[in-house]
């Protein structure tokens, strides 16, 4: 009876606090307690005012919409222009982001009593919809002819925005160097559902894949009005991390982005998994499993056809969705992708620009908050029915033992066969059929945020330091080889920008994959060259046939 009366006072408390405290789901305020405007800056679809940051040293334009919202007739289309307006556009806010989950009452609630690690970034505290195909710009007053840097965020096709604080450009450009760009586009069903009848209506014949078409129309508006913002449309280098770097070696690899990207950086996503059936582990689907998927949906949905599916309501799309969700993903279509990526890349058929890519050392360790079976003899014949002949290599690479050991394989396995693997790949297969340059880095510092320490150098640890960040998102006792590796990664990162090759005055010299097959530019408690991490078993991995996310 005590137990049951104490948990009742605990909700009422964090009700409590939800109400005085925490409001509901509220667009992202851009900018600082001064809501002075900047002054208008010509677009294309007319004028936009931004506004600064508490010191006035940067202005920010953000929820600038670069395409028409996706509603109605337009869901499940290519994106189209934006309207002209007459009006001048006032871009103080970010716009809601793309329709994903977003945090709930109890969870917004329960961060006011308890301290939720990079809150902003986990709880998604902002609405959805699909009227969000918005982008954000940052610039320093009186820019002009800078590089450009385009973010593209993460979150595995289904979360994620440009409105993200870890993401916030502010920072890189204030020092005057860069112009930097975060963008929204269309996730889960809504960005990635082929079908069809989708196919029959498109003039490609082609379906799916509207995600990545709504990046390439926010670099076509980047290419046409980044000038007004001080920003040079002939040097634009695209970014990403996770998805976002699976889309930016998409975009490397889709003819569709010639004459729209310079520069590629990417950590921690790759195109370089295999193609078959998502379901199945691959990381993309053909054209026709991925079809299927959408005639499946249909089927769910009562036989709906794609006019009756476009006049649905969101959510009645979304619970139908939900059991096939690993298909809303890029696929190869044949139209952004006329192969499979690997392949494009291997033919060197894709962009011939330079490229920084790397991942972190503990990339599947956030399974530990939902820790995976460790039963060794479980673990063993697993081990066994998948691998065939190469199971003995495995278990050396691998082994088993104890839950402990099991455990730590289970992790090292996922790490290497998804990532580590894939930027190398990426960089190997750039590097063999290009002429540009690629560069290879992996991220190994902890960071101390409480919380997040048993995660090691997580998946997506490395954001807040190359884009000089730290606190932006959580207030964690930073020392000082975080703000030496933050100074460094973010120095790396513009001089990438701007010359197309991270090297600068002060920072150790970083070699091509070329220069230096097997080395790498460690990221850790120091920054320093390093032989190529867990070799042995990359190569392993290299060679395995798949399935491979």
């Amino acid at each position: 009876m005590f137990r049951v009366a104490a948990l009742l006072l605990v909700g009422l408390v964090v009700c409590a606090t939800a109400v005085v405290a925490y409001p509901p789901l509220q667009n992202r305020v851009a900018g600082g307690e001064d809501r002075r405007p900047t002054a208008p800056v010509p677009t294309r679809e007319g004028p936009v005012t931004g506004v600064y940051n508490d010191d006035r040293t940067v202005e920010i334009f953000a929820g600038i919409p670069y395409a028409s919202s996706p509603v109605g007739d337009l869901r499940w289309r290519p994106p189209q222009p934006a309207a002209r307006r007459s009006h001048v556009f006032t871009a103080d806010r970010f716009s809601d982001v793309p329709i994903q989950p977003t945090s709930n009452f109890f969870s917004r609630a329960l961060s006011q009593v308890v301290q939720v690690p990079l809150e902003g970034t986990f709880l998604n505290p902002y609405p959805s919809s699909e009227d969000s195909l918005s982008l954000n710009i940052w610039r320093k007053p009186g820019s002009a002819k800078l590089p450009v840097l385009v973010y593209i965020a993460g979150g595995g096709f289904a979360t994620g925005s440009g409105a993200l604080p870890i993401y916030d450009g502010e920072s890189l450009a204030s020092r005057g160097a860069i112009v930097s760009v975060t963008l929204n586009y269309r996730l889960g069903v809504f960005g990635f559902l082929s079908h069809p009848g989708l196919a029959a209506e498109s003039a490609e014949g082609v379906s799916g894949n509207y995600g990545i078409l709504d990046q390439l129309a926010a670099l076509r508006w980047v290419r046409d009005n980044i000038a007004a913002f001080g920003g040079d449309p002939d040097r634009v280098t695209i970014a990403g991390e996770s998805a976002g770097g699976q889309s930016v070696c998409m975009l490397g690899a889709t003819p569709l982005a010639r004459g729209l990207v310079d520069g590629i950086i990417a950590g921690s996503g790759a195109c370089m998994g295999t193609t078959g059936d998502t379901e199945n582990g691959d990381q993309a689907d053909t054209r026709a499993v991925a079809e299927d998927a959408g005639k499946r949906l249909s089927e769910q949905l009562g036989g709906a056809t794609i006019d009756a599916m476009r006049a649905m309501p969101v959510e009645r799309i979304r619970e139908a969705a939900q059991s096939l969700d690993s298909h809303w993903r890029p696929s190869v279509d044949g139209h952004v992708l006329s192969g499979t990526p690997a392949e494009i890349y291997a033919a060197g058929d894709q962009l011939d620009v330079p490229i920084l890519v790397g991942s972190n050392a503990d990339e599947a360790s956030l399974a530990l908050a939902d820790p995976p079976d460790t039963d060794v003899a479980a673990y063993e014949t697993s081990v066994r029915e998948t691998y065939g002949p190469r199971a003995g290599e495995f278990l050396r690479l691998y082994p088993g033992g104890s839950p402990e050991r099991v455990l730590e394989s289970l992790l090292d396995a996922e790490t290497d066969k998804i990532m580590t693997r894939a930027m190398y790949r990426w960089a190997q297969l750039h590097t063999q059929s290009g002429k540009s340059a690629a560069y290879l880095y992996f991220f190994t510092r902890v960071p101390p945020e409480k919380g997040l320490q048993k995660f090691g150098a997580y998946h997506g640890a490395e954001i807040m330091y190359a884009f000089d960040n730290l606190g932006a998102d959580g207030d964690p006792d930073y020392e000082q080889a975080d703000m030496r590796l933050r100074d460094h990664m973010s120095a790396y990162w513009i001089s990438f920008v701007r010359d197309g090759d991270p090297n600068s005055t002060g920072l150790p010299q970083w070699p091509t994959v070329k220069q230096a097959p097997e080395q790498i530019m460690e990221f850790g408690d120091d920054t320093a060259l390093a032989p190529r991490p867990r070799a042995a078993a990359v190569d392993f991995w290299m060679g395995y046939a798949g399935p491979i996310p």
